[in-house]
């Protein structure tokens, strides 16, 4: 997720906005961006969220994987990407938009089950490590 960050990242110099103005307006605490675009860290799902909500004219396809345009060329169509489409709005492009994000926001889930299927195993791991000390009086 650290690339979706460092994607923010460009969008606010582009744009000429500080982080912080960003922050400001998702609604999270000071640094929750900064720390994250300055050390590539991760942060939760919901501030990037929050940001595509804040900021529709970023096009979500190159916020989740760097292709195509950072601003999309119509805001109505970033607007459609997050609302249900009218019917005279939808078109080829917005389709195969949506279908980019979806298949963007899955790979995302994948590797965030990942990330957590790792940490469990290693607080398995930590505990098990913890009992056997505990076992020899350490």
């Amino acid at each position: 997720m650290s690339v979706i960050v460092t994607r923010i990242g460009e969008f606010a110099f582009r744009s000429k906005i500080s982080i912080r103005t960003i922050e400001s307006a998702i609604g999270s605490a000071n640094g929750t961006l900064s720390k994250a675009v300055g050390t590539e860290k991760d942060v939760q799902t919901r501030w990037i969220v929050r940001f595509m909500e804040k900021y529709p004219e970023v096009n979500p396809a190159w916020l989740l994987t760097g292709k195509g345009e950072m601003l999309n060329a119509n805001l109505s169509v970033a607007r459609d990407m997050v609302e249900e489409p009218k019917e005279e709005w939808v078109t080829k492009e917005a389709v195969r938009q949506k279908q980019e994000v979806i298949e963007a926001l899955k790979k995302l889930v994948d590797s965030m089950e990942g990330q957590l299927k790792d940490k469990e195993r290693l607080i398995h791991m930590k505990d098990q490590l913890i009992r056997e000390l505990e076992g020899k009086g350490i």
